[in-house]
């Protein structure tokens, strides 16, 4: 049987056929070039998106089958898209620049401050706690533990502090922006932590 193609991503906006479709997310026209994503509906036609970008250099698209719903990932800004329609479902991240895949199609998103898990089994867009000022290094993904360093600014002797997240069970051990807190508990809460923060990002569709 042969698998239906449902996008492809271009090198630059075509020079010639319909106009492309300009998507951000807010709805504002902008008419540079962004990442540009040719979909194909289901009914033979097909559409060209030019997905307003973010803030970094990571361009990704990711299909996930079962649930009709394809990923893309314009200069770290996630776009959460269907092929028939030519506006986001949902948006996501602004400075996304590292993404891993887990076995059963979850994406786990690092934005340099956090990370961003769209759950492939329960439809749960789940955002960790800050647990770092500005930066990740060495970051790997293994079994259900993401790991790596988080840049601590405030530490003129380490800079990097390790930290490991159970990205199944939420749990965080480390992290130079938790390891600040524990010493400075004078900062407000409202500061310190955007945590747990959890919405649907293909069961409402």
């Amino acid at each position: 049987m042969t698998e239906i193609k449902r996008y492809e991503v271009l090198n630059s906006l075509p020079t010639y056929g319909p106009i492309y479709i300009p998507v951000s997310e807010n709805d504002e026209p902008f008419y540079s070039e962004g990442f540009p994503v040719r979909f194909y509906k289901p009914d033979g036609t097909d559409w060209v998106a030019n997905f307003r970008l973010g803030w970094t250099g990571l361009n990704k698209v990711f299909e996930f089958n079962g649930h009709d719903k394809i990923i893309v990932v314009a200069g770290g800004l996630g776009y959460i898209m269907t092929p028939e329609k030519e506006k986001p479902l949902s948006t996501f991240g602004l400075t996304i620049n590292e993404i891993f895949q887990t076995d059963n199609g979850s994406l786990v998103c690092a934005d340099g401050i956090s990370i961003l898990i769209l759950d492939n089994l329960t439809g749960e867009l789940w955002s960790s706690e800050r647990i770092s000022w500005d930066g990740f290094q060495n970051l790997e993904l293994n079994d259900n533990i993401i790991s790596g360093q988080a840049f601590d600014p405030t530490n003129s002797i380490n800079e990097w502090s390790a930290f490991f997240l159970n990205i199944k069970t939420k749990e965080l051990i480390g992290g130079s922006y938790r390891e600040f807190t524990k010493f400075n508990p004078e900062i407000p809460k409202v500061i310190l932590e955007d945590e747990n923060k959890i919405r649907p990002w293909w069961k409402i569709f």
